[in-house]
C-alpha cells in the first residue's frame, strides 16, 4: 500500500484495485485558516474509487474540496449523506460503527472515535468514525479522535496507523490528540507503522507551532520511539508519500 500524506487529514491510499482519499481540504483558506505549505496538485488527486470523510467539521468535509476531486463514491457517517447529495454528490454511502464495504479489493470497515462530530455546535449529533482498510496489508485512518476511543483489538496489530497528533487551533479540546497522548495510543494498537497526521498544514493565527509546524510530528516520533521502540514512526512531509510492504518484519515485540 503506497500511503501519500497530503496534508491536515487528507491521506491517499493506493494499492491493487483501489485508491482512496480521506477527508480531502485542498484550498489555501478555510474560514479563518491559511494552509502553510503549498496546495497539492489537484490533477492527481482527481477522481478517486472513494473518498472517506471521518465526520461532518468543515476542516474535514469540504465541499469544494470534494467538487474538486470529482470522486466515484463516498463513504461518510450516518446523517451525512443529505448535506453530500445537496451538492450534487449522487454515490454516497451512509456507514455506522462496525460496518464494511467493499471498495474494489480493499474492505473498508467504519470504526468509532471520540469526537464530536456536529457540523455546527447546533446541529443534531453525529458520529465521528475511522477506518480500517484492509487489502495485502492493512491501514487504520483516524482522522480526528480524543484519547478516550475505545478502538478495540481488531486493530490492533495493524500493518499501518494514521493517528492525529494536533489540532489547528491556539489549543488542544478534550477530543483531540496531542503528539504524546497519539503515541500512546501507537503503542497499545502495536502497528510495523505509525504514520502522524493533523499537523502542519491548516493553522489559526495563534496555532502554537505557526513559526515551526513540523514540532508536533517531531515530539510524536520521539514520544513513541520512548515507549514503543518497536513501532517504527514514519514523519510524512505534507506531499510526501511511503510504502507499507506485507513482506516486511516487524520490529521488535
Amino acid at each position: 500500500m503506497r500511503i501519500a500524506y497530503v496534508g491536515h487529514a487528507t491521506v491517499e491510499m493506493t494499492g491493487p484495485g483501489y485508491r482512496l482519499l480521506t477527508d480531502p481540504v485542498l484550498r489555501p483558506r478555510l474560514l479563518h485558516l491559511r494552509r502553510l505549505v503549498p496546495e497539492p496538485a489537484i490533477e492527481a488527486l482527481r477522481e478517486p474509487d472513494c473518498v472517506l470523510i471521518s465526520h461532518a467539521h468543515f476542516d474535514h468535509l469540504d465541499l469544494r474540496s470534494l467538487a474538486l476531486v470529482e470522486p466515484k463514491r463516498v463513504i461518510a457517517p450516518r446523517g451525512c449523506g443529505a448535506t453530500l447529495r445537496r451538492r450534487g454528490i449522487a454515490q454516497v454511502t451512509e456507514v455506522e460503527p462496525g460496518e464494511q464495504v467493499r471498495i474494489g479489493e480493499a474492505l473498508v470497515t467504519a470504526t468509532l472515535l471520540d469526537h464530536d462530530g456536529r457540523r455546527h455546535p447546533l446541529h443534531r449529533a453525529r458520529a465521528t468514525l475511522g477506518y480500517l482498510v484492509e487489502s495485502d496489508v492493512s491501514a487504520f485512518f483516524a482522522g480526528d479522535t480524543g484519547p478516550s476511543a475505545d478502538l478495540g483489538p481488531a486493530l490492533r496489530r495493524s500493518d499501518a496507523v494514521l493517528l492525529p497528533v494536533w489540532g489547528w487551533g491556539a489549543r488542544l479540546g478534550p477530543d483531540h490528540l496531542g503528539p504524546e497522548q497519539a503515541a500512546r495510543i501507537a503503542a497499545e494498537l502495536r502497528p510495523r507503522v505509525a504514520i502522524p497526521i493533523h499537523w502542519g498544514t491548516l493553522a489559526s493565527p495563534r496555532v502554537p507551532w505557526r513559526a515551526d509546524p513540523g514540532e508536533p510530528a517531531r515530539r510524536f516520533a520521539s514520544a513513541l520511539a520512548a515507549i514503543a521502540p518497536g513501532v517504527e514512526a514514519r514523519v510524512l512531509e505534507p506531499g510526501a508519500h511511503t510504502d507499507v510492504d506485507p513482506t516486511s518484519p516487524r520490529r521488535g515485540p
